[in-house]
């Protein structure tokens, strides 16, 4: 075995492999996001890039006891991205990258469509059970929720879209208001009985998914505000994004409360950015 073949992971910077150091690293994170451990990922790259191999040399090249080794091929035999060679002893091959990341895509999607369909067995179930708590002044106290991710966030505004009989209000930067478009944000407001108010900022060019929809409902400024956006729902709540669309880490995370004052506060912040906001013509 070549000393290169050892040096897959060992990233210093005097090593041939440094200058791929962050490309693997963004590998075998993305990996880690699809529910592999750190181990499975660093075996399926190890055998993506260097062919086939046996459980010994795997364990070798990557310095991992021989018995974990073996249970790491197998479950990723069992997931669909290792086939094993009949010869002895085994050797091991990772499947193409396009069609691992396809096979694990589907299994979570089965696994989202099981999950789904037992959301009303699920819920029958739940309502069997009494409710035993009291209610006090305390149980209606104002509340707050942490949300990280896309999916968690958008869940939650189209939430609020359903509980609003009167106005959205949304302040954000072009990147914040194209994210909500193709996460259909839009779509249900105007299929809610509510309206929108829009504030863009900045808005120095007309994108064209804006200019589809009503130029009455957005207002543009041309001040740097792009690392605020915020939606406020009549005077019933507010989701406050700590970080937004324009974020270097594309990370988002947000903040939601029922608390009248900020609610207040945040809607009265939206009213004055609207009145200084121009139209889009």
């Amino acid at each position: 075995m070549t000393n290169n073949q050892i040096s897959l992971f060992d990233n210093e910077s005097d090593t041939a492999m440094y200058k791929h150091k962050l490309t693997l690293e963004k590998i075998k994170n993305e990996l880690i996001n699809f529910g592999l451990t750190k181990s499975q990922a660093k075996v399926f790259i190890y055998l993506g890039k260097y062919g086939s191999k046996t459980a010994s040399e795997i364990a070798k090249a990557l310095q991992l006891p021989r018995t974990e080794t073996y249970h790491l091929v197998n479950s990723l035999q069992n997931l669909g991205l290792v086939v094993a060679e009949l010869c002895h002893p085994t050797k091991y091959n990772a499947m193409d990258m396009r069609e691992a990341v396809a096979t694990l895509v589907k299994q979570e999607q089965d696994r989202i469509d099981v999950l789904a369909n037992k959301e009303e067995s699920l819920s029958e179930m739940w309502k069997e059970i009494p409710f035993f708590a009291v209610e006090t002044d305390e149980s209606k106290s104002e509340k707050m929720q942490l949300l990280h991710g896309t999916g968690p966030i958008t869940n939650k505004i189209k939430e609020m879209v359903g509980n609003s009989s009167e106005e959205i209000k949304i302040f954000g930067s072009v990147s914040d208001l194209l994210r909500m478009y193709h996460s259909d944000v839009f779509d249900w407001i105007e299929s809610a009985p509510t309206n929108l108010k829009m504030v863009a900022s900045p808005l120095n060019q007309i994108p064209e998914f804006l200019s589809e929809m009503n130029s009455d409902s957005i207002r543009a400024m041309s001040s740097n505000s792009e690392n605020k956006c915020f939606v406020v729902n009549d005077k019933k709540e507010v989701l406050i994004f700590m970080r937004n669309a324009t974020h270097p880490t594309r990370q988002v995370f947000a903040w939601w409360s029922d608390s009248e004052t900020l609610v207040d506060m945040m809607s009265s912040l939206f009213e004055l950015s609207w009145e200084k906001g121009a139209a889009l013509y």
